[in-house]
């Protein structure tokens, strides 16, 4: 990469102090930071996919009771299969990355003594676990 267009980033009015010219660093796709944005927008794209599945099975689902023993038929395809455990590591992966930023943005001036990141973040999993544990029992049949 070389560097960027001089221009690219001059204010509208001159300020008061000269800035450098806007560089792209040469290490920016391998950067590790670049491939977790990266990563990161990918999952909206396995999100927007589950979306237009989900639709499809709620107008099966409209469509008689046939049509939704067939749809679900077709789910244990293994490209199905391979999509959904896509989209569960997508979830995985934004679910980490969401506690590893969760304890940051917490207020630091409350008055009570903030504890240590590592008690929040396992408090953080363990009431993931915790809930995951009990949807997939009520989904099961073995609650309610």
């Amino acid at each position: 990469m070389g560097a960027a267009h001089p221009d690219a980033m001059h204010p509208p009015k001159p300020g008061r102090t000269r800035t450098a010219p806007p560089e792209m660093p040469s290490s920016w796709w391998g950067a590790k930071r670049i491939r977790n944005y990266l990563l990161f927008d990918a999952t909206g794209i396995v999100y927007f996919l589950v979306g237009f599945l989900a639709i499809e099975l709620i107008w099966a689902l409209g469509d008689g009771p046939e049509r939704w023993a067939e749809k679900l038929a077709t789910l244990s395809h293994p490209l199905y299969i391979a999509f959904h455990a896509l989209a569960l590591a997508s979830v995985i992966f934004v679910a980490v990355r969401f506690f590893s930023l969760f304890p940051k943005a917490q207020p630091r001036d409350t008055g009570l003594p903030m504890p240590p990141l590592p008690v929040i973040h396992a408090m953080l999993y363990v009431i993931w676990i915790g809930l995951t544990v009990v949807l997939a029992a009520i989904l099961a049949g073995g609650i309610f």
